[in-house]
């Protein structure tokens, strides 16, 4: 990230002050107010981009450094950035702002399927969306009809639970919608509600919002042309432990609001990038909670609170991949970097082991000197062994072999 100007114009002349709110929303602030500090384009706020608008703030403005301890702390970083929300929005009163995940009003998504000769329906409302507008989907048509009837490609993004969008598959990695177009599979990127958006949810909620876009899908199998028996789903971060549900799962579990006949679905395979496996074995997060221990804490608490009816051991256990595993289960391709902090390897380690122990088929790829994302990790020369498009091929290559498995 070589700067970013917005930023520092905006937060000038403020007089800081406390101010009490989670970092995941500090990060969608970010994300939302000066997309510029994406540098990789991924719509999510990573803790490298996070460390570079600290870096940046602090080098231009000394006094957003209320303590004078030479950092900025998260205290005073959710200061200076809800007061530049504020300072934007006095500047900007008539301008409207997009939505999370509205794909179909980004012009740049129409813009790439057409440079790609594809065709696509965008924003469909896979069930009754609540005051986030976020229960909607995009389908992209194969480009080539190799198959009587379509084999579909879900992809469901990261965002920490807090945010992220079905955008982001246009955004970096269109090639696997190109490669899997031209091969006669559509694709569909789904969006699902998400914390801190002003709706009470048990954390459960936003996997029976995947579940249902895939009921949604093979109840309307016959209008987009696709066989609901033949899926494949990939999930990055936060949407790796909902592709591995999905998957993993008969399709009664964790039932939502798309019910009936003609939901009954297969995923013929799970691929989960640096996604967690497990929320019942604490010691495989000690990494995170030795990077991050106020907002692990923090996040815990939220997405652990007993709701609807059920405690948080139950709902640990409705979304923990490690508790569905048997020897019928479909196979599952983890792909994570040996070094990421916020989600450690060991809990795609743990999933693998629990695989062998129970004789399911599931590979685990690790990614060298790799961080969250695949990421160069910070203060090291060595470069990860594999690339971001060098990991978009291998979702492309397993893909085809399990869609084309007789």
């Amino acid at each position: 990230m070589k700067s970013i100007p917005a930023i520092l114009i905006l937060v000038a002349g403020f007089n800081l002050s406390p101010l009490a709110c989670a970092d995941d929303e500090v990060r969608q602030q970010i994300l939302k107010l000066f997309p510029q500090a994406d540098s990789d384009k991924d719509d999510v706020i990573s803790d490298a981009e996070i460390a570079a608008v600290r870096t940046q703030i602090l080098k231009r403005f000394s006094r957003a450094d209320r303590d004078g301890d030479g950092d900025l702390s998260d205290a005073e970083l959710k200061a200076i950035i809800r007061q530049a929300a504020s300072r934007a929005k006095r500047n900007a009163p008539n301008s409207g702002t997009s939505r999370p995940g509205n794909a179909g009003k980004n012009p740049a998504s129409k813009t790439l399927l057409a440079s790609m000769g594809l065709k696509g329906e965008f924003d469909i409302e896979y069930r009754r969306s609540t005051a986030q507008q976020r229960n909607k989907l995009d389908f992209i048509y194969p480009k080539k009809k190799v198959y009587d009837k379509a084999p579909l490609f879900v992809y469901i993004h990261g965002g920490g639970n807090t945010g992220g969008t079905k955008a982001a598959i246009y955004n970096r990695s269109s090639l696997v919608v190109k490669e899997l177009t031209n091969a006669g599979i559509a694709v569909a990127t789904i969006d699902y509600r998400v914390f801190g958006q002003g709706e009470e949810l048990g954390f459960h909620q936003l996997f029976q919002d995947c579940k249902d876009a895939l009921r949604f899908l093979a109840k309307n199998s016959d209008r987009f042309g696709i066989d609901p028996h033949k899926m494949v789903t990939w999930g990055t971060s936060a949407g790796g432990s909902k592709a591995l549900i999905c998957a993993l799962t008969a399709n009664e579990v964790l039932p939502g609001e798309v019910t009936g006949p003609g939901t009954e679905h297969t995923v013929l395979g799970a691929i989960s990038f640096y996604g967690a496996t497990t929320y019942l074995v604490p010691e495989l997060w000690q990494k995170r909670l030795e990077r991050f221990p106020s907002r692990s804490q923090s996040k815990g608490e939220m997405m652990f609170k007993p709701f609807d009816g059920l405690s948080k051991e139950e709902i640990q256990n409705l979304v923990s991949a490690d508790q569905y595993l048997k020897p019928t289960s479909p196979p599952i391709l983890l792909v994570h970097g040996d070094t990421d902090p916020t989600v450690p390897i060991e809990l795609s380690k743990h999933l693998y082991q629990q695989a062998k122990a129970k004789g399911s088929n599931v590979k685990l790829v690790e990614v060298t000197h790799a961080g969250h994302g695949f990421k160069p990790v910070r203060g090291s020369k060595a470069s990860p062994s594999m690339s971001w498009e060098e990991a978009l091929e291998l979702v492309v290559r397993q893909t085809k072999e399990w869609m084309n498995q007789k």
